[in-house]
């Protein structure tokens, strides 16, 4: 089955809950390595267990176990958010972990050395501040170049869908308080004796009144002709007067 073809119910709630789990793996694992920061910085920062050869300063405890858990959580949060949110369709919310990781520790860098200094440094630490500003930068310059390429592939996504369309109306095939298609007068009744091949015909006029125009736009037309030939001299008078006579006729109905 590929992503484009529809679940079951049963598998889209399995991925609701495993995107939901993925999720909240994610903010506890997060959650659990700043409060590992935290006590680590309140012991001056580093720390170390194993031997002789190690640091004098023990890490507070719990540290180790907290450090494998968080590594557990993250990995299943990965994994549970990016196949929860390909089932569901959905945005992929893993990519939100970088920020959100770098973002915290270095909140927790500038709590440490502007808030509330690790014992024995006195005001604020300079160290602690700028490492402050790098993780906020790692976390900051992603999220912002996210968003922006978003934004952009919305408005290219609406410049691909054109124009809206463009609704014309016409106002002679439309009745002014209907909006329906105008309907045809029609025609009177013809009389009884008159031939049923004058009659209207379905979708035209009668056709005799083509046949009258075409006929009065040829008699003027030939009238106009003599007209010029009598002017010319090339119709004597009585030839004119005679083929003017025969063009009339010709236009009286039949």
């Amino acid at each position: 089955m590929t992503s484009s073809e529809p679940r079951s119910l049963g598998a889209r709630v399995r991925a609701g809950v495993l995107l939901g789990t993925g999720v909240a793996a994610g903010v506890a694992a997060i959650t659990i390595l700043s409060r590992i920061m935290r006590s680590v910085g309140a012991v001056g920062g580093s720390c170390a267990d194993g031997g002789p050869y190690v640091t004098a300063q023990s890490c507070p405890d719990g540290t180790g176990m907290g450090m494998l858990l968080v590594v557990g959580l993250a990995l299943y949060s990965i994994g549970a958010t990016i196949r929860g949110a390909h089932v569901l369709q959905a945005p992929q919310p893993a990519w939100l972990g970088w920020p959100a990781l770098f973002l915290t520790l270095g909140w927790n860098f500038f709590e440490d050395g502007l808030i509330d200094p690790p014992e024995g440094f006195g005001g604020v630490s300079v160290g602690y501040v700028f490492c402050g500003v790098i993780f906020v930068v790692m976390g900051a310059l992603p999220l912002v170049i996210a968003l922006w390429m978003y934004r952009d592939d919305r408005r290219k996504r609406r410049g691909q869908q054109g124009p809206p369309p463009v609704v014309v109306h016409h106002p002679h095939l439309e009745t002014p308080d209907a909006g329906t298609p105008r309907q045809r007068t029609p025609r009177p009744a013809p009389a009884a004796d008159e031939p049923a091949d004058t009659r209207d015909l379905p979708g035209g006029d009668d056709p005799r009144d083509d046949d009258q125009r075409a006929s009065a736009m040829s008699v003027a037309g030939r009238l106009e002709r003599l007209a010029a030939l009598h002017a010319s001299g090339a119709l004597t008078d009585d030839e004119y007067r005679l083929a003017k006579a025969a063009t009339l006729r010709e236009e009286v109905p039949r």
